[in-house]
């Protein structure tokens, strides 16, 4: 007995040929498949002698689609498991395996179409890439279904209960999800182990784990658990940008701040890492007003307004070498302290911040404060 249940379906006409693709679960004898089937080019280029007929309208064109993904026999293709696997007809230069398609008619009766219709089979590298947990065993394991009380934070980033103890939890599977996410999270875990008890950088407190998603056979229980998020550590306090949107810099104790910032930056670029994404939403504070640095995985993309302005060129800021990433974190370090010195007008510290702030973003190379030269002005003023 087969079933196929739909699950999302897409196009793109970015530019020619047009792309549509129908995501389903195919279920045949108790096992469940995921497939993707991609059409790159019109419907009408599918070799029936009715295709094209009367698809005037998107939804005449989606219908006719599914239609056809309805019609084929996916006992006979050489289906991937615990994956999903990507069907792609129209395209000559696709890679994979390439087989010939088999349809059922109505009544169910396996023919061919007019034309010998090939397609290549491959992983969907569209789908999520989910972490298998032996590749992290220092960290504590939480079932991601004892997670409870999600609140979104931002995408793909939530506030979250475990046993009346309240955690942040980075899901894999995030909006718009690219592959790229996927080592943007086994990075940060990796970054995560290193600095564990690190003062003022961000500590993890386990994984979310659950069975695979796309798990294919349910007798197989040997398979490992998968990591469906990083459960970090609340902070209370917020993040410094919602601080410095409030206008109460002069509430905390802000003096703290830079030297603590610098500090845990300082302890990255011992290692060669690097942040590339420093500004006020990556810090947050915890309940004791302590400026703690968060998203450390350093691939994880960057704000274009605090990079240096040296590397806003044609190579990505995090391809740059690690002196270059260096300079771009001392820069943005500069403007964080420029930010919080904004705030602040009555009090004699203001203008050592201010001088350290434009030292560290002097546009001359040669010139420029390095982090531990800041931290010693700001600890003697």
């Amino acid at each position: 007995m087969a079933s196929l249940h739909w699950l999302d379906y897409t196009t793109e006409r970015n530019s020619e040929p047009i792309s549509r693709s129908q995501t389903s679960i195919y279920y045949i004898e108790g096992n469940k498949w995921w497939i993707r089937v991609t059409l790159l080019g019109p419907t009408a280029n599918l070799p029936f002698d009715n295709a094209g007929e009367q698809q005037t309208t998107k939804r005449e064109r989606r219908e006719f689609f599914q239609s056809f993904v309805r019609r084929i026999d996916y006992k006979l293709l050489p289906l991937l498991p615990h994956t999903v696997t990507e069907i792609i007809l129209g395209d000559a230069t696709a890679t994979g395996v390439e087989v010939e398609l088999q349809l059922d008619d109505a009544s169910g009766t396996s023919q061919n179409p007019t034309t010998a219709l090939r397609c290549n089979i491959q992983e969907d590298f569209r789908s999520v890439a989910y972490p298998s947990c032996d590749e992290f065993p220092s960290f504590r394991q939480i079932n991601h279904k004892e997670l409870t009380g999600a609140t979104e934070i931002t995408a793909g980033v939530f506030w979250v209960y475990h046993r009346k103890t309240r955690y942040v939890l980075k899901i894999v599977d995030r909006p718009l999800y690219r592959r790229h996410d996927t080592e943007v999270i086994r990075k940060e875990l990796e970054n995560l182990n290193y600095f564990a008890g690190v003062p003022n950088i961000v500590q993890a407190a386990g994984i979310a784990v659950s069975t695979n998603p796309y798990k294919t056979f349910d007798w197989d229980t040997g398979l490992p658990l998968v990591v469906t998020g990083i459960l970090l550590e609340a902070y209370p306090g917020g993040t410094l940008q919602q601080v410095l949107s409030d206008l109460r810099v002069t509430e905390y104790r802000w003096k703290q701040w830079p030297v603590q910032i610098g500090t845990a930056l300082i302890r990255l670029h011992e290692t060669k890492k690097t942040h590339m994404d420093l500004n006020p939403s990556n810090i947050v504070l915890d309940a004791d007003g302590n400026a703690v640095l968060i998203d450390i995985s350093g691939i994880g993309g960057f704000t274009h307004e605090w990079c240096a302005p040296e590397v806003l060129g044609d190579i990505p800021p995090c391809n740059l070498s690690f002196e270059q990433r260096q300079q771009n974190d001392n820069w943005a370090y500069g403007k964080l302290l420029s930010e919080i010195a904004s705030q602040i007008s009555d009090d004699p510290h203001v203008e050592t911040l201010r001088q350290v702030a434009d030292g560290l973003m002097e546009r001359d190379l040669r010139k420029r404060t390095s982090i531990t030269t800041a931290i010693a002005q700001l600890q003697s003023a």
